[in-house]
């Protein structure tokens, strides 16, 4: 969180904001959905905890932000899959070093599941800072 807070800025305020509303938006829906309702993988134990709310509330718009901030707009679509490849690794490395530490669990949940899901997660980013930026020009 304090990266995020601390980088230089390529985004606008208003975008960064949205981002981050948008990230812990997405957050909850799918915690909601494949924590609560399905209980694929969950945070400590099965149930709503606490503890549970931080990645969203904390851990998820400041990756979001770190995330769309660096992302290469310009460079080429080749550049731009490479990138959110990296992104991927990255959370798949988190999120096995957040199971280890007994924070995270999965229950059913595969690793290969998330190694799908991140990248359309990513581009739901993409897609909703392109919404934003055509509502608000």
């Amino acid at each position: 969180m304090t990266v995020a807070i601390f980088v230089p800025k390529r985004l606008k305020k208003s975008e960064l904001y949205a981002i981050a509303l948008f990230s812990i938006v997405l957050g909850f829906f799918t915690d909601i959905t494949f924590d609560l309702k399905y209980n694929l993988y969950g945070y400590f134990s099965p149930g709503v905890q606490f503890a549970g709310f931080l990645p969203i509330l904390l851990l998820f718009p400041s990756s979001g932000v770190l995330f769309m901030n660096f992302y290469p707009f310009k460079k080429s679509l080749l550049y731009q899959f490479f990138y959110i490849f990296c992104w991927t690794i990255f959370c798949l490395f988190f999120e096995f070093l957040s199971i280890k530490s007994g924070y995270f669990y999965h229950n059913g949940w595969k690793y290969w599941h998330s190694a799908f899901t991140y990248p359309y997660l990513f581009l739901l980013h993409l897609l909703h800072l392109r919404f934003f930026r055509g509502y608000n020009d």
